[in-house]
């Protein structure tokens, strides 16, 4: 982890999602990104306004909008954390995913709701694209959390598919944290169970035998009330989520259960994208 990326719209929601992003960059010593994304203001019906008029009122928003960056660059700077601000004229969706090539991001950190229209646009349709065709980690930080801090993680595995690269990332941020990490594997009515889980489970503990983690099954109606339950239950401080790459068909036919956690966690929710199509 290098270049975190962290969207705000400066609400307290978002300042949340900055102090998340400032425990990574002390752990990693990466560099964070803070980005707002913003449209011009329309001119009222009525009022003429020709093009230099335009141009003075997009100058006044633009040192409106840059002028919000102060507190939290002082506390960037107060922490030791290299950081740079972008200021981008454009929608949120392609905001973030342009700063994410153009600045070789490898981890994206956003708030879940806001105050404000950028981060609360994030938790309808632009949230579900951002995490299911985001190619790094996004980490979803809900608005009611009160404390910032990660000692106990929750991984929700399937039991369906290689995980180990997702686990390897895992257990190393838990390493730099001082974390704990416990697998959970949720079996409710109507998902699929085609894989012996056996199988994956000597694979994860044959890969990491030096790891101190515990494998759970839980039952549950459903596996986002399976993982929230477990969660709690737990003392966890983050849920750790490992998705495919949805086609269209298949979010017609069973909606991404990794949108449905992010959007009713309590907890933050680290979503990784595991390798090959569903």
């Amino acid at each position: 982890m290098k270049n975190i990326l962290v969207a705000t719209d400066f609400s307290e929601n978002a300042k949340k999602a900055l102090q998340y992003a400032t425990l990574l960059a002390k752990a990693y010593e990466a560099k964070i990104y803070l980005i707002h994304t913003y449209l011009p203001y329309f001119v009222e019906p009525g009022i003429y306004a020709d093009s230099l008029m335009m141009q003075e009122a997009l100058n006044e928003q633009y040192e409106s909008m840059n002028a919000k960056f102060v507190p939290l660059v002082k506390e960037l700077e107060e922490a030791g954390i290299e950081h740079e601000t972008l200021l981008e004229l454009n929608d949120v969706t392609s905001g973030i995913f342009d700063a994410i090539a153009e600045h070789e991001i490898d981890f994206l950190v956003i708030g879940r709701t806001g105050s404000g229209g950028f981060i609360n646009k994030l938790i309808g349709s632009n949230a579900a694209h951002i995490t299911a065709k985001a190619s790094i980690p996004v980490l979803a930080i809900p608005q009611q959390l009160e404390s910032v801090g990660i000692k106990q993680i929750l991984y929700a595995t399937q039991l369906e598919y290689e995980e180990c690269d997702v686990l390897a990332e895992v257990f190393a941020l838990a390493q730099k944290l001082g974390a704990k990490v416990n697998l959970v594997k949720v079996e409710a009515s109507f998902e699929p169970d085609i894989q012996a889980d056996k199988q994956f489970i000597d694979q994860i503990k044959g890969t990491f035998v030096k790891e101190d983690f515990e494998i759970t099954k839980v039952t549950a109606s459903n596996v986002t009330e399976g993982i929230l339950k477990t969660a709690k239950a737990q003392g966890s401080d983050l849920i750790v989520l490992a998705a495919h790459h949805r086609n269209f068909l298949s979010q017609i036919i069973d909606p991404s259960k990794s949108k449905q956690v992010i959007i009713s966690s309590p907890l933050p929710v680290l979503t990784f994208q595991l390798k090959g199509d569903l």
